[in-house]
């Protein structure tokens, strides 16, 4: 089921109510610049609630699959994301200091919000900074397989990881 994209946080958070669903590459156009492909859709959890302290409150999990560029053999990687997370809809800047450090802080200026890119926000911070293949998986490991089993072999060659080690053989 399609999640909405524009929403009513307020009004949502005043009746509990929980959303699930899912969006399309097409709602998430920051997270398709950001990878090189999006592999399944979006999909979420939303509550919305009313806290103890009276703030309304959206909370959930998130989760999709992408490729993104190895950076050791520059293939594709496909990288699985989950995220959860709790926003706290407030008004204006000046309500910042209310929210608590457990949660983020989600302006809402109008009666109306964008739930789609609340989600894309919290997907794009669950991003790696650097996207590799496990260990054994990439085609980058060849060269650092080879260099450790040719040092294996011979103490003569040169081990690439360490600068000192040239000065060493020089020595020799």
């Amino acid at each position: 089921m399609a999640l909405p994209t524009l929403i009513d946080p307020r009004k949502l958070a005043n009746q509990g109510i929980v959303l699930e669903g899912q969006f399309h590459a097409l709602h998430l156009p920051r997270l398709a610049q950001a990878v090189d492909s999006i592999d399944t859709p979006l999909s979420a959890l939303v509550r919305f609630e009313i806290d103890e302290a009276r703030a309304k409150v959206a909370s959930g999990t998130l989760s999709i699959s992408v490729s993104a560029v190895c950076q050791r053999c520059l293939d594709p990687v496909t990288v699985a994301l989950n995220s959860d997370f709790a926003a706290q809809v407030i008004w204006s800047e000046d309500q910042l200091c209310n929210v608590p450090s457990n949660r983020e802080p989600w302006i809402v200026v109008d009666k109306m919000a964008s739930l789609n890119e609340l989600l894309e926000d919290e997907i794009l911070l669950a991003l790696p900074s650097v996207s590799y293949h496990e260990d054994g998986m990439c085609t980058g490991d060849t060269f650092l397989s080879e260099v450790e089993r040719g040092n294996n072999e011979k103490d003569d060659e040169i081990v690439a990881d360490n600068p000192f080690n040239i000065l060493q053989q020089l020595k020799k």
